[in-house]
């Protein structure tokens, strides 16, 4: 059996693996557009990898079977 390792990844990672800007990954991730942040801290907010790939991958998969953007 394959075991999974998570990582953590700051908002300055996620927007590079989406390529979108930060504004807008927070304010999806407010309208529930987007995977919810874990708060470590007050001021340090991070996204579980398999999250972020998952959600790229649903997107990508939706985006084929409707032939264009969600």
């Amino acid at each position: 059996m394959e075991k999974l390792i998570h990582h953590f990844i700051d908002l300055k990672e996620v927007t590079k693996r989406v390529c979108m800007g930060k504004t807008t990954v927070l304010q999806w991730e407010a309208e529930g557009k987007f995977p919810k942040a874990i708060r470590l801290s007050p001021n340090k907010r991070v996204w579980l990898d398999a999250d972020i790939t998952q959600w790229m991958l649903d997107k990508h998969s939706g985006n084929q079977n409707q032939g264009g953007v969600q």
